[in-house]
């Protein structure tokens, strides 16, 4: 089944919204190197940025109340390139750091909407492996390019690339509006009111993965360093894994139509529980090459399945708006308790935290898949269908 023009215009203007965020490193070294501010105030700009991303998720999803998608996206795109054209005019760390905050709140507001629209089209897990897999790829040649596109032009070169990519936000906004559905998808079938909780019992289990998957990310380069591995092998590792993210992504986007919700979670928590068994019982470097392909694969087989499982019960398309909020927390709250429970712990202590997590996320997923089952049975029976 093709995915509609329209779904692809909400992967685009997605990825477009997220261009930023995926190439944070390349902000980070502008705010310390050119603009001077070092390490730690840089540090403060890039949160700055995300923190606008998440409350900028949030506004939207309050907005899509009284206003359309299209108008929603095109103020925050509005928002996102005036703030990136602002920028440009200075270089004091509180005018650079407001106006970051700033883009982060059109940036939140566009991809928020993406989301939902991703999750109101009837084919939410492939819409979502696509968008990863672009954002990906914009993240891998972004950090490739954009580098030398600033030594040559200056440092606002990156905020004048990032608002083209995001110019055709303003044409596409409307085939993105067509996608709004609320109140009408086939989700409707069940009644509202008996599982509107169970959306954030959804979203509870991505936020569980999310946190479990990215205590072990952040570390795994540290994970690696701890079996005596060298450089050159840890480098190894870490790159595979990023081409996986891309090639699993995209795997996904091209077969999830074909595969049940409940079966790409099943495959995705045994490549995790792979993943783990051969970081807790090998020290090779291939072994650990291999754990991270398949921990990347894992994750990046999650997300979708489990986001097309969050759409069955998102009547409004509400909670896959703040979609960016939930994700941002996740790896905000991942990488903290990963430092201190491999402090204090060693591997076997983030590596069981992280099973722990997904395995309550994972069981939550096919209890939730099966009260959905239930609950819609009930009403075709209630209703005489």
């Amino acid at each position: 089944m093709a995915m509609p023009a329209s779904l692809w215009a909400a992967v685009y203007v997605g990825i477009a919204a997220a261009t930023l965020p995926a190439v944070l490193p390349v902000m980070v070294g502008v705010m310390t190197d050119q603009l001077g501010f070092g390490l730690e105030r840089a540090g403060y700009v890039a949160s700055a940025n995300m923190g606008g991303v998440a409350l900028g998720s949030i506004l939207g999803a309050g907005l899509t109340r009284r206003w359309s998608w299209a108008t929603v996206i095109i103020c925050g795109a509005a928002i996102m390139i005036g703030a990136n054209a602002l920028t440009m005019l200075g270089s004091t760390f509180a005018y650079v750091a407001a106006l970051r905050f700033t883009s982060g709140l059109g940036e939140g507001l566009v991809a928020g909407i993406c989301y939902a629209a991703m999750g109101q089209s009837g084919q939410p897990a492939r819409a979502l492996a696509f968008y990863a897999a672009g954002q990906g790829l914009v993240g891998a040649v972004g950090m490739g390019f954009i580098p030398t596109a600033i030594a040559h032009s200056g440092w606002q070169m990156l905020f004048v690339l990032i608002s083209l990519l995001a110019l055709p936000t303003f044409w596409l906004a409307g085939a993105i509006g067509s996608l709004d559905r609320r109140g009408i998808h086939v989700q409707t079938a069940v009644k509202i009111s008996t599982v509107a909780w169970l959306g954030w019992a959804a979203v509870g289990t991505l936020l569980a993965q999310f946190v479990g998957m990215s205590a072990i990310w952040a570390f795994l380069e540290r994970l690696g360093d701890s079996k005596g591995l060298d450089t050159f092998h840890l480098s190894l590792a870490l790159s595979a894994s990023a081409i996986a993210n891309m090639v699993g992504s995209l795997t996904v986007g091209l077969v999830a139509h074909r595969i049940s919700g409940l079966n790409g979670i099943a495959v995705a928590f045994v490549l995790f529980l792979l993943s783990l068994a051969g970081n807790l019982l090998w020290n090779e470097w291939q072994v650990y090459v291999v754990t991270g392909v398949l921990f990347m694969l894992s994750w990046t087989v999650y997300f979708p399945f489990q986001f097309g499982l969050l759409a069955r019960f998102d009547h409004r398309g509400t909670l896959a708006a703040i979609m960016p909020a939930v994700t941002g927390t996740g790896l905000t709250v991942g990488p903290a308790i990963g430092g201190v429970l491999l402090a204090r712990g060693g591997i076997a202590a983030i590596l069981g935290f992280g099973f722990s997590c997904m395995l309550v996320s994972t069981l939550a997923c096919v209890w939730l898949h099966r009260r959905f089952v239930r609950t819609t049975e009930a009403h075709h029976q209630q209703v005489g269908v």
